[in-house]
């Protein structure tokens, strides 16, 4: 990867991840689940992205030797079970990280349709309220973005800028008294990371469209180029149509690495990796891998 311009100022930075809960596993020891977490390292930092539906992911990062103890912060991308399930057990690693959730992430939520539906919201929460031992102090809760340092950003909400995208009418919150209406998951939220090469951004499953979530980052780091884009891309069961816009749009950014997990669907995942071919790249449970060095 060549050098940008102000490499001689930033200096030469690692940026590297390792997968702790995704939806496949075929390393021996790791196990899979339904959901989302991401180590990721830049330079002595260490982040945790998402924490999946349960402990896996500490399990995981025992067998691939990551101590979740060394985290400095917990992001958590949305409100959603699968992303939050092991905010418990990452409490209970690690005694110092902050963990960052937008406010409306503690809604009762719902899946599927209004009459026949689960439950798919933080496990931890009842009417607004967590039951997990976590001292307030540790819960930093936003709506708009917050500057971790001047290289990382948490997003804040993500608002919808893009005519062929946007949220499924199958989602659903709970006003308190048992109406539902339709959720739009104005809490997700993304991790913006700066490198010499451009931004990184990380996305939880990207309801409200993968390049909604690439053009508002582009907004909030407007003189960087956006050199990947990783996480969930909500891609499964979209219109051809809907498909081939998004990898358009992939192409015509010129985005350099592409890792699409979780709930991006594997159709839409091979049909990413035969139009982006080598800046595709498919990583299960376990696997890591260096954005910079």
């Amino acid at each position: 990867m060549g050098l940008c311009p102000n490499d001689a100022i930033r200096g030469i930075e690692m940026i590297k991840i390792r997968l702790l809960a995704e939806n496949y596993a075929r390393k021996r020891h790791m196990l899979a689940e339904h959901g989302l977490s991401i180590w990721i390292e830049k330079d002595k930092k260490r982040i945790l992205f998402d924490t999946g539906q349960s402990d896996i992911f500490s399990l995981n990062a025992e067998q691939a030797g990551v101590d979740i103890s060394k985290a400095e912060l917990l992001v958590l991308s949305h409100g959603h079970y699968d992303h939050t399930g092991g905010v418990a057990e990452f409490c209970r690693a690690n005694h110092h990280a902050p963990v960052y959730i937008h406010k409306d992430a503690f809604q009762k939520r719902y899946y599927g349709k209004k009459e026949s539906n689960r439950n798919i919201g933080i496990p931890w929460t009842e009417n607004g309220r967590y039951d997990i031992d976590i001292p307030d102090e540790r819960l930093v809760v936003n709506k708009g973005p917050v500057n971790i340092d001047e290289d990382i950003v948490i997003s804040g909400e993500i608002p919808s800028t893009v005519d062929f995208e946007g949220v499924p009418h199958n989602f659903f919150i709970d006003d308190g008294n048992g109406n539902l209406s339709q959720d739009m998951i104005i809490d997700e939220q993304m991790l913006l990371i700066k490198g010499n090469a451009g931004v990184y951004v990380f996305v939880g499953c990207s309801h409200a469209g993968i390049i909604n979530c690439i053009k508002y980052a582009k907004k909030l780091f407007p003189d960087d180029k956006i050199a990947g884009v990783i996480g969930g891309m909500h891609l499964e069961g979209v219109s051809d149509i809907r498909l081939q816009l998004t990898i358009q749009h992939f192409l015509d950014m010129g985005i350099h690495t592409v890792i699409p997990l979780h709930c991006t669907g594997l159709l839409p995942i091979w049909e990413i990796k035969r139009f982006l071919k080598e800046h595709c790249k498919m990583l299960t449970v376990g696997d890591e891998f260096i954005l910079e060095e």
